[in-house]
């Protein structure tokens, strides 16, 4: 698959995730971790839709610091706005498996998660869906 369809790809998937956090957001039987899980995944999605677009190779990682700071290598810059979204890293294995301890399970924002994620898809997309 060509590199620009498989990051349309990527952007298709990272929309489910945000989809399905906004049909779960409100719904507190589900643990904060689901959330932050698929936000990190969104964010993930979103960030190797951007890299793969541009032909930049990236290992298998699930590391969002280590994604945005390749984009950066490559003279991408990457809006220090969206900083605070490298905070996901954590629920993509360690607080998927692992129990998030009480004063962090208390400090995350769903709706701060949320919103990180749409923001980080509205700049994606703004690079790659332009003529």
């Amino acid at each position: 698959m060509e590199p620009l369809k498989r990051a349309e790809l990527l952007l298709a998937k990272a929309r489910d995730d945000e989809t399905l956090i906004e049909e779960i957001i409100l719904n507190y039987k589900i643990r904060d971790e689901i959330i932050g899980f698929h936000a990190q995944q969104a964010s993930e999605k979103l960030l190797k839709a951007l890299l793969m677009s541009k032909n930049i190779s990236y290992r298998r990682t699930h590391d969002l610091r280590e994604l945005i700071d390749l984009i950066s290598d490559y003279y991408i810059e990457f809006p220090e706005t969206l900083m605070e979204i490298r905070t996901l890293s954590p629920f993509a294995v360690e607080f998927r498996y692992d129990y998030i301890p009480m004063e962090e399970e208390e400090d995350f924002n769903r709706q701060n998660a949320l919103e990180m994620v749409q923001q980080l898809r509205i700049w994606i997309e703004n690079i790659l869906l332009k003529p």
